[in-house]
């Protein structure tokens, strides 16, 4: 499995406004920009069974729990998980020493909605078969508020097989009408959103760090569960659905826009985690 092959069908489901109808962006790989992965000197990765230890030959490689990454070592826990981080030509992704949540080092990942350029993602990964209940958290710092008209994103799941990818859940940002934002989801299996009502919905904090988990129960027929939570409180769950009808999946973490005014944006993260639960 190369990057070009397999790592570069990233999500691009473009959506209006909160409240405006549902648009299937390109699905093909071909609609997909020319991706830059990113290199870094790391010590070996442990030795997988059923791999070579770097970048996956099968789909056989697990995805443990509990998993963690501060960035303390740069992007080093990815390679060593055999996952990898990667950006559009005119996007990057660097380690940070502020601001930062928890230690001495955080991720920063920049990118560009301008349609001159080529920088609409810069993300992290981690791929293979994924717990079958798990909760997916990651610290996030947006330094500024923008009007996003399309999809801002900040984690993303597909599974199917190494060869051949579908979109699972977005986790985005929307603006409301008096310009603050807020955490959605996207269910791509039931081709909907999911979202609190307007009273209900947390705006994120601008320039301070705020924690999103999703509890993932993977199931492919109707006994999956999945909740989203933002620093703590609940802010969606549903139950009795598919939530993954996957043996191979991947989870991005980073920075995704599409349609951000103004275009240029930087979100950092920190203290990205993987957790089972019973």
């Amino acid at each position: 499995m190369t990057p070009a092959s397999t790592r570069d069908q990233v999500t691009s489901f473009a959506a209006g406004r909160l409240g405006i109808g549902v648009t299937l962006a390109c699905l093909s790989t071909s609609c997909a920009p020319e991706l830059v992965v990113g290199t870094w000197t790391c010590p070996p990765p442990p030795s997988v069974s059923g791999s070579d230890g770097g970048a996956l030959a099968s789909g056989d490689q697990i995805v443990d729990a509990p998993w963690a990454t501060g960035f303390e070592m740069g992007f080093c826990d990815y390679t060593r998980a055999a996952g990898f981080c990667y950006s559009a030509p005119d996007a990057s992704f660097t380690v940070v020493a502020a601001p930062v949540h928890g230690g001495r080092a955080a991720a920063a990942f920049s990118v560009t909605s301008d349609s001159a350029k080529s920088g609409t993602q810069a993300r992290c990964v981690r791929e293979g078969a994924l717990p079958q209940a798990a909760v997916y958290g990651a610290w996030f710092y947006v330094p500024s508020l923008a009007d996003n008209q399309g999809n801002w994103n900040l984690m993303h799941f597909q599974g199917g097989t190494i060869d051949s990818l579908h979109y699972l859940w977005d986790i985005s940002l929307g603006s409301a009408a008096d310009g603050s934002l807020s955490l959605y989801m996207v269910d791509f299996l039931h081709r909907r959103f999911l979202r609190t009502s307007d009273d209900a919905a947390l705006s994120i904090p601008i320039g301070s760090w705020f924690h999103v988990e999703l509890r993932l129960l993977r199931a492919p027929d109707a006994t999956g569960e999945v909740a989203l939570y933002q620093d703590g409180t609940l802010l969606l769950e549903r139950t009795a659905l598919a939530t993954d009808d996957s043996d191979f999946a991947q989870w991005y973490v980073g920075n995704f826009v599409d349609a951000l005014s103004p275009a240029d944006s930087t979100v950092y993260v920190d203290d990205v985690t993987i957790r089972g639960v019973p």
